[in-house]
């Protein structure tokens, strides 16, 4: 198990070095640790983008960040929040899936637009109901949206490699 674990580290360092930053990025075929390694980097900047609207509008649009505000109030439009950013930073996850990180062509690029946002909205419905368990569970009104927001994304997350690795991109 460890020279296989090592032997991926060399294949991907020797792709890295033998291609350079911006080809290996640009790459859609790449050693699986270097494929895990982009996913986590375009994840983290999507999440990025999906927090910064749920908080965007949690404090400006669509309030439900504060003491101030009830929880059940709290509750509607932290979720609200969420599915708005949703839809922008899922339409930003295909692009950089598709373009940088996984092949196309396993399906016609309407079928893997539909396919990949059914998975993520089944993935976003498990952290939507992690949500409502969240607040559920939470007797406080004190920080239970940025706790419930953060199960939102380790919820989504969990899902979403693998179904768009293995069914709406071609290996």
């Amino acid at each position: 198990m460890i020279e296989y674990i090592k032997r991926l580290f060399s294949e991907s360092f020797l792709f890295y070095r033998q291609s350079g930053l911006i080809k290996s990025l640009k790459a859609n075929e790449t050693p699986i640790l270097l494929q895990i390694s982009k996913y986590v980097i375009f994840g983290i900047s999507v999440t990025l983008v999906h927090a910064s609207v749920v908080y965007g509008f949690g404090y400006t649009i669509n309030p439900a960040i504060g003491e101030t505000i009830p929880k059940e109030i709290k509750l509607s439009r932290t979720i609200w929040n969420n599915i708005y950013a949703f839809l922008i930073s899922n339409s930003l996850a295909f692009w950089l899936n598709s373009k940088f990180l996984f092949k196309t062509g396993r399906h016609k690029k309407i079928n893997e637009l539909a396919l990949f946002f059914l998975i993520s909205g089944i993935s976003f419905s498990l952290g939507l109901f992690a949500i409502d368990r969240i607040f559920t569970i939470i007797e406080s009104n004190k920080a239970v949206e940025h706790i419930a927001n953060i199960s939102f994304i380790a919820c989504s997350a969990s899902v979403n490699f693998l179904c768009r690795k293995f069914l709406i991109f071609s290996n």
